[in-house]
């Protein structure tokens, strides 16, 4: 617990010092504007990463949250468009697209025993072919077509200032929390990542938690895409392009461990927002794209490699701790023999 609490304190002091960095050397960035549009950034990555966070707790990864979006977004699009669908049943559907992704990745994982990379790197191009399948067409060309169900649009709207999608990632995220940390599934989802035999020795069925964990990101992914259509007003094949790099580097700087068994959501939480702030400072410098993206990534490999060489002394001060342990057990009962 003290070092989750301490690996929390560097995400968030992490993201006061880059906020800093933004705002001493830009009039513009502490704007309510803007910290209102660096929430609503944040909000789509966010609520995927929530269920990223999940699946990378039980040692796992997921590579095809960004197409699983493309793929129901597309799909709804599609459906708007040549079927003039309500608004709540394309809702429906986006979330059973995403949700329908979340178990196939969940049952080649755990039924067909693929590793997570492969399983995951594999959907992402099977999903981002589907974008390409239900494409708008017309003459034989992809179209982008503007969405004009209110419906559908009222979803990228506010309340108050306060954007509809970052209502939804504060509400996704206060629950998601609660449930890793004060339920018996989140429970099951820590004991799978810190040691799966040990969890498997002790009753838990580690492949109905991690097909479980897959479904909840393929669902997180369907509402994500509503909000993602709602805000742009229409749909490209490229929707959803590196969205799961982002939100990989989100949960991985909000402290969760590629070992599994360690973080929560309230850490991606941070890492999301600070991607958001990230993206938008660098902006404000006007640098060319390529430069951007230079400095984008340098930082998020610097924040990668810190989390890396803390878990390692974090690891190695635990197992020198329980040596410590051992011997002062040793000395205690070879003095009272």
């Amino acid at each position: 617990m003290r070092q989750e609490n301490m690996r929390r304190l560097i995400s968030v002091a992490s993201l006061v010092i880059i906020m800093l960095v933004f705002g001493l050397t830009s009039d513009s960035f502490f704007t309510a504007d803007n910290m209102l549009n660096i929430l609503r950034e944040c909000a789509v990555t966010g609520i995927i990463a929530i269920g990223v966070t999940f699946v990378i707790i039980t040692a796992g990864i997921d590579l095809s949250t960004g197409a699983a979006v493309g793929f129901a977004g597309m799909l709804c699009a599609n459906l708007l468009y040549n079927y003039q669908l309500s608004a709540g049943l394309i809702m429906v559907i986006s979330i059973l697209t995403g949700l329908a992704c979340g178990v196939l990745n969940g049952f080649i994982v755990t039924k067909l025993r693929v590793p997570e990379f492969i399983a995951t790197l594999s959907t992402q191009y099977l999903f981002r072919s589907m974008v390409f399948v239900f494409a708008i067409r017309e003459a034989g060309v992809i179209s982008n077509k503007k969405i004009e169900d209110p419906g559908i649009l009222i979803m990228g709207g506010s309340i108050n200032g306060i954007y509809l999608v970052t209502i939804a990632f504060v509400l996704l995220a206060v629950i998601g929390q609660i449930v890793l940390k004060k339920t018996k599934f989140g429970t099951y989802v820590y004991a799978t990542g810190a040691n799966r035999k040990s969890a498997e020795l002790s009753g838990i069925n580690t492949d109905k938690v991690r097909w479980m964990v897959f479904i909840l990101t393929g669902f997180l992914c369907g509402v994500a895409a509503i909000f993602q259509i709602g805000r742009v007003g229409s749909v490209t094949t490229d929707l959803g392009t590196g969205l799961e790099f982002d939100i990989i580097a989100a949960v991985v700087i909000g402290g969760c461990a590629f070992a599994g068994g360690r973080g929560d959501v309230f850490g991606s939480a941070v890492g999301a927002i600070f991607m958001a702030v990230l993206q938008n400072g660098i902006l404000k410098y006007n640098l060319p794209t390529a430069a951007q993206l230079v400095v984008k990534g340098v930082v998020i490999v610097i924040m990668i490699i810190f989390d890396a060489v803390y878990n390692d002394i974090m690891q190695k001060r635990i197992q020198r701790k329980a040596r410590e342990d051992d011997t002062e057990s040793a000395k205690m009962a070879g003095g009272e023999a």
